[in-house]
């Protein structure tokens, strides 16, 4: 009886609506991000690494984990918030004394998509981490059947500046790929990227010919993206699938929007 009364009355609000006028506007629908720890990233470089002095130097970043998150104010639903953690910093957060929100980094997110169906994030905070020394660790002569020792690890400061990133949030893939610009610097050598980055985080076989574990159908994608699989140790994957022969993780193969030739 309910369901029935609720039909009518939709109906009737229908009518009315089409007895008033068909130019009414229609809100625009609001930017949408995947908020999860499991997107991948994979970062194309556009200057090599070096230092302020012109001095070349080999810290980089290749390929990653972020976790990416937007953030709406119920009394300012016009201005959201976009964060961006890049795994390379979480792993450094419990030598860092520092918050850890530093480890995030923040920026403003357009409300609406653009007429390309982009959402754009800006004025992004920088993201850092101080790593601290930890010294080594000597082999237990107690237990002479398990070597114990570790060796030192070095303090380090690694920061993340992230600028012009832009969420593609059309209807057929609402917020499942980003795409953006980094400067990273390790210990003063610094080098610049272009991010192609997808959600989830799946993990692939290199060179295996089943979609499933080539991040095509079945592999966690949407079937439409056109992904490929990146070579990475411990690219999410669980000690049972790493046995199972997973050792790379899916990441865009070409440049945010990527999507099968059928559905571009």
């Amino acid at each position: 009886m309910t369901k029935n009364i609720l039909k009518t009355t939709l109906l009737a609000l229908g009518a009315g609506s089409m007895l008033v006028g068909c130019d009414l506007e229609q809100p625009e629908a609001p930017c949408f991000v995947q908020d999860a720890t499991n997107w991948y990233v994979k970062y194309d470089v556009v200057d090599e690494p070096k230092r302020a002095d012109g001095t070349t130097c080999t810290a980089r970043v290749t390929a990653e984990r972020l976790g990416v998150y937007k953030f709406v104010d119920p009394d300012n639903r016009d201005e959201p918030l976009i964060t961006i953690r890049p795994a390379g910093l979480a792993g450094l957060g419990a030598r860092d004394s520092g918050a850890p929100q530093r480890q995030t980094a923040t920026g403003k997110l357009s409300a609406e998509p653009d007429a390309e169906e982009f959402c754009s994030g800006t004025e992004f905070s920088v993201a850092t981490a101080d790593a601290a020394f930890v010294p080594a660790v000597p082999d237990d002569p107690e237990t002479p059947d398990d070597d114990e020792s570790a060796p030192a690890i070095p303090a380090t400061v690694v920061t993340y500046e992230f600028s012009n990133v832009r969420v593609y949030s059309a209807p057929s893939a609402p917020g499942t790929q980003l795409t953006g610009e980094l400067k990273y610097t390790r210990d003063g050598c610094t080098s610049t990227y272009v991010m192609r980055a997808i959600w989830p985080a799946s993990p692939c076989i290199m060179n295996s010919t089943d979609a499933a574990t080539n991040c095509g159908a079945g592999s966690g994608l949407n079937p439409d993206f056109a992904a490929e699989c990146l070579q990475i140790n411990n690219c999410g994957a669980t000690p049972d699938m790493n046995a199972a022969g997973y050792n790379g993780c899916c990441i865009p193969t070409k440049a945010i929007p990527s999507f099968n030739a059928s559905e571009e």
